[in-house]
């Protein structure tokens, strides 16, 4: 442990910081990876689905009083909502955590316990943050017995985490000196992908808070009304024997439920996308890359981070089309994301054979 009062010496030949660095940016391509899966191959065919349960069996069961069928049409639903939404869990808890490790990556240099403590407090964090998200999106397949076992090895994998953070959080007591680590950030800071990441990434941010603020307004003086509306009236149609009335309401409300579901993500996907490019733009020293690659690989990011949400905001008024033009720059982020993390794969290596400057 270094001595009370004093700067810990800390720089990217730190094995602490590197494991936290890669460990993040792996935490949210794989996060990524999962929701481009889950964007293509699962969340239209999942609302498709929910769409001909209400049309197809719950409308026909209310309309004939039979609720035994409405209750397990009900229950079909119910399935296909948590699995989307257990889906979507994972996704967001990967990149949250990817984004933890990263952001203590980065306090590593006010850290006054040892390298070996560090260390400890570093794998927790990211196999922690593996074990729960994991541990979440395996649970929802697997049968009672077998579940109960995961959602415990999920609860130790937030411990582990937890543990990681307060640990992290215990080393930063005691330090007066911030010099060294003023200079180091601004070394980070230096090259022109950090600059680009950064001031990319905080409009983007402003973007996506300035946006939420509006859909805010929106969505509680125009969409939430008119759910709760069509859906009163599907049922009271499905009640009086209407099915023509009943399947049209609900074809509104799923509409409109889409709706809301893209423009919330298109939201939060403007954000994170900015946050996720601040964070890039203080790791791009740890990425051995020569300066001219790690440029075009900030701003592929930068693109597809920028655009991708604005498509993903346009399937809500145009339809799949936009969907599918968001999926494709997200992919763009993804590649420009691995890129990254191979030249930190490469950074790593140098420095363990002492080629490294």
């Amino acid at each position: 442990m270094n001595a009370p009062g004093t700067a810990p010496v800390s720089d990217r030949r730190s094995p602490v910081t590197r494991l936290l660095v890669f460990g993040g940016i792996a935490l949210i391509l794989s996060g990524m990876l999962l929701g481009e899966v889950f964007a293509i191959f699962i969340s239209h065919a999942a609302s498709a689905q929910i769409r001909r349960e209400w049309i197809g069996s719950m409308i026909p069961a209310i309309e004939q009083r039979d609720l035994a069928a409405a209750s397990t049409d009900y229950g079909r639903i119910e399935e296909l909502l948590e699995r989307r939404g257990r889906i979507m869990d994972t996704h967001s808890h990967l990149i949250a955590y990817g984004f933890l490790a990263i952001v203590l990556a980065l306090l590593q240099p006010l850290n006054k316990y040892s390298e070996r403590v560090r260390l400890a407090l570093a794998l927790c964090i990211v196999a922690g943050g593996l074990i729960q998200s994991v541990s979440v999106f395996v649970s929802y397949w697997t049968t009672p017995p077998v579940r109960d076992a995961i959602l415990i090895a999920s609860a130790a994998g937030g411990t582990l985490v937890l543990v990681g953070v307060l640990g992290t959080i215990a080393g930063l007591r005691g330090i007066s000196s911030r010099s060294n680590f003023n200079a180091q950030t601004s070394r980070l800071l230096s090259s022109a992908s950090s600059q680009i990441l950064l001031r990319i990434g905080a409009l983007l941010i402003l973007a996506g808070m300035v946006f939420g603020f509006y859909y805010a307004w929106v969505f509680v003086t125009q969409h939430e009304p008119q759910q709760i509306s069509l859906l009163h009236s599907a049922l009271q149609a499905a009640v009086s024997r209407n099915n023509t009335a009943a399947t049209s309401s609900i074809t509104a409300h799923r509409s409109l439920q889409s709706k809301i579901a893209i423009v919330t993500a298109a939201h939060s996907h403007v954000i994170e996308m900015g946050t996720m490019a601040v964070l890039l733009g203080f790791v791009q020293n740890f990425v051995l890359l020569s300066d001219r690659w790690k440029r075009r690989w900030a701003i592929l990011f930068c693109i597809g981070g920028g655009v991708m949400p604005i498509c993903t905001y346009s399937a809500s008024i145009f339809g799949l089309v936009p969907a599918g033009f968001a999926d494709t720059f997200g992919i763009m982020s993804i590649i420009a994301l691995f890129a990254m993390l191979c030249g930190l794969v490469r950074q790593t290596g140098a420095d363990e054979l002492g080629y490294a400057p």
